[in-house]
Parts: C-alpha cells; sequence; structure tokens
C-alpha cells in the first residue's frame, strides 16, 4: 500500500473517532441551552419532593436523582446498593448517565425520559457536547423549580 494511503486512512480513522462537536462548535451554555432542556424533559420526575394536589401523596424524585439544582447535579445520587454515583464526568460522555441514559433505544426500559418522547438527536447532542466541552455552569443558578402537579 502507498504510504499516503497509510495517511488517509489514519485521517480517516481519526475523524470517525475524535467528535465534530470538538472541532467546529461551542459548548452549550449551561443555563441557556442545557438547563431549559432539563427543565422542559426531566424536572417533573427529578425535582425536589413534593406534595401532589391530586392524591394528596408525597412525591420524591426518581431514583432518588435530582437535576433542579447544580449541587444535586454535581453530587449525584446512590446507585440501589447506596453507592454514590456521578451523573456526568466532565469531557466523558459516554460515561455521564446524564447523556447514556437519553441516547438509549426509544424501547429500552432505562430511556430517559421515561414517560413521553424521547429527546431529539439534536437535544442529545447538546447534553453530549456540554459534557465534552467541561459540564461548565459558568455561575449559573436555577430557579427554584415547583413540580405543576405539586399542592399549591
Amino acid at each position: 500500500m502507498h504510504p499516503i494511503s497509510h495517511i488517509a486512512l489514519l485521517i480517516g480513522a481519526i475523524m470517525l473517532f475524535y467528535p465534530v462537536s470538538a472541532c467546529n462548535a461551542e459548548t452549550p451554555d449551561f443555563g441557556k441551552q442545557v438547563y431549559p432542556l432539563l427543565k422542559q424533559h426531566c424536572l417533573r420526575c427529578h425535582a425536589a419532593p413534593y406534595t401532589d394536589a391530586r392524591s394528596g401523596r408525597l412525591k420524591k424524585p426518581k431514583g432518588g436523582i435530582r437535576l433542579d439544582t447544580i449541587k444535586s447535579l454535581k453530587e449525584g445520587y446512590l446507585d440501589d446498593d447506596d453507592k454514590q454515583k456521578m451523573l456526568f464526568v466532565p469531557g466523558k460522555p459516554e460515561a455521564s448517565p446524564l447523556y447514556t441514559s437519553t441516547a438509549l433505544p426509544p424501547d429500552h426500559d432505562d430511556i430517559m425520559p421515561a414517560t413521553g418522547e424521547p429527546l431529539t438527536l439534536k437535544e442529545q447532542a447538546l447534553i453530549k457536547n456540554w459534557i465534552l466541552g467541561g459540564a461548565k455552569f459558568n455561575g449559573f443558578e436555577p430557579p427554584n423549580y415547583t413540580n405543576p402537579k405539586a399542592k399549591k
């Protein structure tokens, strides 16, 4: 094989595994782009406990996972064995449940969100690129979230 062919193959392989977002897109802004996505698709099930207006029962965050504060996002959650797990690993979306759970096939038991429509590829990419970019919050502090089903 000609040496130039080897170089072309190497460049092709690098391009295949090097995230396109890392070379031609800005890292998404958490407060302006990522948080609104979480608020729209995730906070109904993954925010502070609330009293359901219809049943009067206390509803806790599903799986003990809260996404409504920076502190809870950074702390992660306890798994079934009471071991601390992180929601994201800066720079590593493939090791970040915040991303991987949204990128599962639509019929997978563990896809998030569990109800409603799955995230679009564009929405998944937004979370992935935010994590690839270092998962920075840039001083953003989310407003207090009130579940629409909460007793007023």
